[in-house]
């Protein structure tokens, strides 16, 4: 049955509800379709002046409302006073920002993680470890307190272990020096958060101030939310924001970003019965790969198949390979299986929890070298820029990854300084900067033989690039002792020439939101001691809650037509067998 705009009847008491509301969306309920349709409803009676903040996780998640918002003629939408971003770009502009321009005339940066810096924590004299540092990321930026056994390397966890409280006393040293530099990473961004929603002064108002200028509040993708990021919706509402949340418990899938899906349930019990909205109905993925789907879920529901491929019976291809890791065969197998069936090669995909795993599949051959020389981590960078897992926002982190690096080779960076406080100190024209740093990557050869000579070939063409360029380089350093040839070889695999199977491939986080006509998700083989295929098979075949779990069940849902499951041969009974039990159609190649 469908209303208004061939609207269902489910999707039309969403889009016309008056005030917030908790919307429960299965994978292709066309949410957003549904979300653009409220928010033209919104937009038709908005009071001037007033506007609506629409927040999900992704940049591409975000991009994708911003060229919906374009085409259903709501461009007013993308400006002042309404805001269109991700949730942690809503909290940093409108409470850390103003908060800290309060208090500090400088303007922070706001960092993902004190990676972003390489601020690493060391002992010095007597108390020194000789080796590997610790990330100040690993220490709570609350209280600085450290948890040892989150630290890989058995060395230094045992010697954090012995000197716990003069790695913490360091750690918070560092975060006070960093904080008055104007640097917060998004945990310290969070603290503030925190101390300003229980202000009841400052905190109650700005919320007022923002209850005022924001109609209503619309989280997509809500099942990601963190603890923190629901107590900030909660004090939203709690001073007249209307906030919309429109969620999928299965698709949670940030537990590093401490993702709470029990806590999501208790937020919808904050809201009143008859604000708790569903949209069901798949209107992207065939019944095969529905029924795979509801394997995958607690309750076992299956989604009805109700669009354009309800009618497709092409069964899940299950896949079983060997050997310690996926290689090609398996991304063959499955364009075979995509030519028999008379679908679109260009519109299939390879996923996996890991971008490695999904580009081995793929054919793509990622290196496992990992040194540190200039000329290695030039290699790496044109690799991923020119990678076909690469994303908008992984080519944006190599660029400026490029424009630092130029930045050092003029000696014009500060020890852990970031390039928007370089650029800012030394008065650079950031657009002329990034303009030669994207043609320096670009003029780089994507591939490099493995030979000696082609080596030798790659490292002087990195010269003369950089020659070219006229940067005003200091006394004493020129272009080729800056980026001077490893002592190695095994730099030179990172720009490898891979098998060209002309498939796409992405980590499964990448591809959240998207769909695709065929994909092929990858388990990889088990490895101790997580032994995490082992794991992710006992959640599956027992009905409980695993983050793996969900990950994968984001990964299959992306399919139209096919999908397709890539599992190592010791598992593939106990696959077969889930789905034979979820009455799953399916047919099993041995690889």
């Amino acid at each position: 049955m469908t209303g208004i705009h061939g609207l269902t009847a489910e999707q039309e008491a969403f889009a016309t509800h008056l005030g917030g509301a908790f919307v429960h969306a299965c994978p292709g309920a066309g949410k957003t379709r549904t979300i653009i349709a409220r928010l033209v409803k919104i937009a038709a009676a908005l009071p001037q002046r007033r506007g609506v903040a629409v927040l999900s996780f992704t940049n591409s998640a975000v991009d994708e409302f911003r060229e919906r918002c374009q085409a259903a003629g709501l461009a007013p939408l993308l400006k002042h006073p309404s805001f269109m971003g991700t949730l942690d770009a809503f909290v940093r502009h409108f409470v850390v920002l103003p908060v800290c321009g309060s208090a500090s005339t400088m303007r922070p940066i706001i960092l993902d993680g004190w990676d972003r810096l390489d601020v690493n924590i060391r002992l010095a004299g007597q108390y020194a470890f000789q080796g590997d540092a610790v990330s100040l990321d690993m220490f709570d930026p609350e209280t600085n307190v450290i948890d040892p056994m989150r630290i890989g390397h058995t060395g230094l966890r045992n010697h954090v272990l012995r000197h716990r409280v003069r790695y913490q006393q360091a750690a918070a040293h560092r975060r006070r020096g960093l904080l008055q530099a104007g640097y917060l990473s998004a945990g310290d961004a969070r603290v503030q958060t925190l101390q300003l929603i229980r202000d009841p002064v400052n905190g109650g108002a700005l919320c007022r101030a923002l209850a005022a200028r924001f109609h209503e509040v619309m989280v997509d993708e809500g099942q990601d939310c963190n603890p923190l990021d629901l107590q900030i919706l909660s004090w939203l509402r709690s001073h007249g924001v209307h906030v919309t949340f429109v969620c999928d418990p299965d698709q949670s899938i940030y537990e590093f970003r401490n993702g709470n899906p029990a806590g999501v349930q208790a937020f919808k019990e904050t809201y009143l019965v008859d604000s708790h909205l569903g949209l069901t109905g798949n209107f992207r993925s065939s019944p095969a790969v529905c029924r795979l789907a509801a394997t995958l879920r607690g309750g076992g529901q299956v989604d009805q198949s109700v669009g354009d491929t309800a009618d497709v019976s092409h069964p899940v291809l299950l896949l079983t390979y060997g050997g310690r890791s996926p290689t090609a065969t398996i991304g063959r197998a499955f364009l075979d299986r995509i030519a028999e069936l008379s679908l679109d090669s260009t519109d299939a995909i390879v996923l996996a929890h890991s971008g490695k795993v999904a580009q081995r599949a793929a054919g793509v051959v990622p290196s496992d070298s990992n040194g540190s020389s200039r000329i290695e981590s030039l290699a790496r960078k044109t690799a991923e820029f020119w990678s076909p897992a690469a994303t908008a926002r992984t080519r944006e982190a190599v660029v400026l990854a490029v424009e630092t690096l130029l930045l050092d080779l003029m000696k014009l960076r500060q020890e852990n300084e970031h390039l928007l406080r370089t650029v800012e100190r030394v008065g650079l024209d950031r657009r002329a900067h990034r303009r030669c740093a994207l043609s320096f990557l670009m003029s780089l050869p994507k591939a490099c033989g493995n030979s000696d000579a082609d080596r030798l070939a790659w490292v002087a063409r990195v010269h003369l690039e950089a020659e070219q360029l006229n940067l005003p380089l200091p006394a004493g350093v020129t272009v080729r002792n800056f980026f001077r040839k490893p002592t190695n070889a095994q730099w030179s695999n990172h720009l490898q020439i891979p098998v060209d199977l002309g498939l796409t491939c992405a980590k499964i986080h990448e591809a959240k939101g998207r769909e695709y006509g065929s994909v092929c998700v990858v388990i990889p083989p088990n490895r101790a001691p997580e032994n995490r295929c082992e794991a992710l098979f006992e959640s599956w075949e027992a009905r409980t809650d695993a983050e793996a779990k969900r990950v994968l069940y984001v990964g299959l849902t992306r399919a139209q037509h096919l999908g397709a499951l890539a599992v190592p041969i010791a598992f593939a009974d106990r696959c077969a067998a889930v789905l034979a039990a979820g009455q799953v159609p399916h047919i099993r190649r041995d690889l």
